[in-house]
């Protein structure tokens, strides 16, 4: 909702016209993604994304990072709703049962074309099935455990 609010006839936002505020919960799920010599590159990557990633991700392609090697949402998709500019979400099981809902949003550096990609991503148990925001407030809840014992 806060993505297609600001739109504005286009089919793309501008970075300016993210409202950080109405995505404040999930910030740290969010990654930038831009085109370079043909491979998309995290310019952005939340720190929730990091356990996931197996570190810091920006100035890393894709490729260079073993749980976006090879998956569509990564690839083939985000090109896909960059070049079109149009959104594309999915929900993907991954073979340690967990399961991988994700966003892709089309976004523009310069507000005349889409050239890079706003991803929301996250990784949670399987029984997120059942009911995914609860899924996500416990994940968030242990998230914040973790940081005060560390």
């Amino acid at each position: 909702d806060a993505w297609s609010k600001r739109l504005r006839g286009r089919n793309f936002i501008t970075c300016e016209d993210i409202d950080i505020p109405a995505i404040n919960r999930e910030l740290a799920y969010i990654s930038l993604l831009g085109c370079e010599d043909g491979q998309f590159r995290f310019r952005l990557a939340g720190t929730g994304l990091q356990h996931i990633f197996g570190g810091e991700a920006r100035g890393k392609a894709t490729g260079e990072i073993d749980i976006c090697k090879g998956g569509l949402m990564w690839g083939e998709l985000v090109s896909r709703c960059m070049l079109r500019a149009v959104p594309v979400s999915g929900m993907t099981k991954l073979s340690d049962g967990s399961v991988h809902f994700w966003l892709r949003l089309p976004l523009s550096s310069n507000g005349v074309e889409a050239d890079m990609v706003l991803c929301h991503d996250r990784y949670l148990p399987q029984e997120a099935l059942a009911d995914p925001d609860r899924a996500a407030m416990r994940a968030v809840a242990a998230t914040n455990h973790r940081r005060l014992d560390g």
